[in-house]
């Protein structure tokens, strides 16, 4: 468990390749993972819950990334509630910034107040299958 930190939990740099991340409670941060030049690697398994900025960034740098089975989510409960503490209402989703092959599925974004995955510049060769999304930016509109 990664847990309150003011900026990023965990950041992956400098030509790194086969690195998995994987099975972690990413919770209440600045921001969660940051793939900044790292290729074939997975995000997966994690859960990233209270991001004030992003879950998961893929930049430029980076490509051939597999991100399955993770669920990006807010503080909610059950029973339609949601802790009420003022920073705990901030849930991030996954930004693409120019990056390419990437494979998506089997995500759950919920409660986000940020799109589920924004695209930042062009990225090229992203497959997203049996992602779900609820009560996000995405379906507000």
């Amino acid at each position: 468990m990664i847990e309150e930190r003011n900026g990023t939990a965990v950041t992956v740099d400098r030509d790194c390749y086969g690195v998995t991340i994987s099975a972690n409670v990413i919770a209440h941060n600045g921001a969660g993972i940051d793939l900044k030049d790292a290729h074939g690697c997975a995000v997966s398994a994690n859960t990233f819950t209270i991001m004030k900025d992003f879950a998961l960034r893929i930049g430029e740098g980076s490509g051939r990334i597999t991100v399955a089975g993770n669920n990006f989510c807010n503080s909610y409960k059950g029973d339609g509630q949601v802790q009420r503490k003022e920073d705990d209402l901030n849930a991030g989703g996954l930004i693409l910034q120019s990056t390419t092959a990437i494979a998506i599925t089997g995500n759950i974004f919920a409660g986000l107040t940020t799109k589920a995955i924004t695209e930042e510049g062009e990225s090229t060769k992203i497959i997203t299958v049996g992602n779900g999304a609820v009560d996000t930016e995405d379906d507000r509109r």
